[in-house]
């Protein structure tokens, strides 16, 4: 591995089979609510898009079992990427 370079999870979601009330719920425990960190603040996460995060790859176990609780549907990329 290069010496500049950062192993990296691109992360792809979706919510469409959250109804209104649980989507809300679930975006406070994304992205934090009332002073609370959401997970993305906790573990450092960079959104890039609407359903699409940046994870640290040593996150992957807690990601992955913060989307598995939420039975939300991920596809989950290995990438490397420059300082």
């Amino acid at each position: 591995m290069e010496e500049n370079m950062y192993n990296k999870l691109l992360l792809l979601y979706s919510t469409s089979h959250l109804n209104s009330t649980d989507k809300v719920k679930f975006y406070y425990a994304l992205k934090g609510r009332d002073g609370k960190s959401g997970i993305v603040k906790q573990l450092n996460i960079r959104q890039l898009a609407k359903s699409v995060l940046l994870v640290d790859h040593h996150h992957q176990e807690d990601i992955t079992s913060f989307f598995n609780h939420w039975e939300c549907p991920t596809e989950l990329n290995h990438i490397m990427i420059k300082k």
